[in-house]
């Protein structure tokens, strides 16, 4: 039976898409003459075996043949013969569950209000198969809105499909685009589930991207004096641009929980809770211009991860409480980390890059200690050591 499976798991998209081959035959492995005459009461019970097989899948035939053997000449089965493709699955309830739900899936697939190209949706197949139900029907009723409606310029949570929501486009975008027949389909997947997907990503859905916040503080009480006294600030990325600040220290630090610990400091601003959209960091003139640029992340691999990705848009970013020694002095404090990571940029310092390694346990298993977890006098002290030590060193 293992041939069976792998002949299906082998060809049943292109039996499902362009039509089925008429009949199947599979060896058995028969036994030689030799080897009969050898072991004749162990062959006898494997062609016992094999005839009660037959016996109870009546849609499957023995095809056999005469051996001449030392013991007489003895009937051997030696291919299972299957009429039919419904046949053949009949052999397995699990092959049986999938080929009919493949081909239910598939005939409502064709049934949308579009030209669904086969290519196009052949690689991705199983993973409509893979769909809940119900996230098999939201993604057939946004395919139909999709096409009704190709321009709406609407956000993803205006859309009025039931069940669509913003993690679940991030997760299905692929889907839906290979059904839609987007030219765009290629680069659906490299979202995470939690993302909020940005404008490029939803083009060619006709969808618009909500603008990205950015929440600082501004530790400075002079510099808080120019915008009405705030110190918390989350607004849009054209807002805080134009912000009429002059930092001399900018500390990115990946979590809010981690930025609120920092105290008021003059020339500083913290910027925090990025997320994901470490792109806008290039794109705030006076954070680029700022002569120290650092940044506190999480000790973890998708922390080196968003180190990297900060540094590849501020070249001179310098990491702080990233570092082997951190990891060591906290390392009871550090807990699994089983969640599927990008490989960071390849511009991670010596001491970086060594921290990353230390997070790999000697079982191949992950570990992450969190920056919140991080105990508050050793955090600040480190923090402000780093701070104090590239202002003395801007200062030469």
């Amino acid at each position: 039976m293992d041939q069976v499976g792998v002949r299906y798991d082998k060809n049943w998209r292109d039996w499902l898409l362009s039509g089925t081959e008429t009949q199947f035959s599979f060896a058995l492995g028969a036994p030689s003459a030799q080897v009969i005459g050898r072991d004749f009461e162990s062959v006898s019970r494997w062609v016992n075996t094999w005839h009660s097989w037959a016996e109870a899948h009546p849609a499957a035939h023995l095809r056999s043949t005469t051996r001449r053997t030392v013991v007489g000449s003895q009937k051997v089965p030696t291919h299972l013969d299957v009429p039919t493709l419904d046949d053949l699955v009949s052999l397995d309830p699990v092959l049986a569950n999938h080929w009919q739900r493949a081909n239910e899936r598939w005939s409502r697939i064709r049934a949308l209000p579009t030209d669904v190209l086969v290519p196009r949706l052949r690689p991705r197949l199983q993973q409509i198969l893979d769909l809940a139900n119900h996230d098999f029907e939201v993604l057939l009723e946004a395919v139909r809105w999709f096409v009704e409606n190709p321009r709406s310029g609407l956000t993803t949570r205006q859309v009025p499909v039931t069940g669509m929501h913003t993690k679940w486009l991030a997760r299905n975008r692929g889907l839906v685009l290979a059904c839609l027949n987007s030219r765009e389909e290629h680069s659906a997947d490299g979202y995470q589930i939690d993302d909020e997907l940005e404008q490029a990503a939803l083009d060619p859905l006709g969808l618009t991207a909500l603008p990205v916040h950015v929440n600082l503080i501004i530790a400075d009480p002079v510099e808080r004096a120019r915008i009405g006294g705030l110190r918390h600030i989350s607004a849009p990325l054209p807002e805080v641009t134009s912000l009429p600040v002059q930092p001399d220290t900018v500390l990115i630090v990946e979590n809010k929980e981690s930025a609120y610990l920092v105290p008021d400091r003059p020339r500083t601003v913290i910027v925090h809770s990025l997320g994901n959209h470490l792109n806008v960091l290039d794109q705030i003139g006076w954070l680029t211009v700022a002569a120290d640029q650092l940044y506190w992340g999480d000790l973890d691999r998708a922390g080196f991860t968003l180190l990297s990705r900060a540094r590849a848009r501020l070249p001179h970013l310098v990491s702080v409480l990233m570092d082997p020694m951190t990891l060591h002095q906290h390392g009871a404090l550090a807990v699994a980390d089983d969640t599927r990571v990008d490989l960071p940029e390849p511009n991670l310092t010596d001491a970086e890059a060594a921290a990353l390694a230390a997070l790999t346990t000697e079982h191949r298993a992950y570990l992450r200690l969190e920056q919140e977890r991080l105990p508050a006098p050793f955090a600040l002290n480190q923090l402000f050591r780093a701070l104090e030590r590239h202002t003395r060193d801007g200062a030469r």
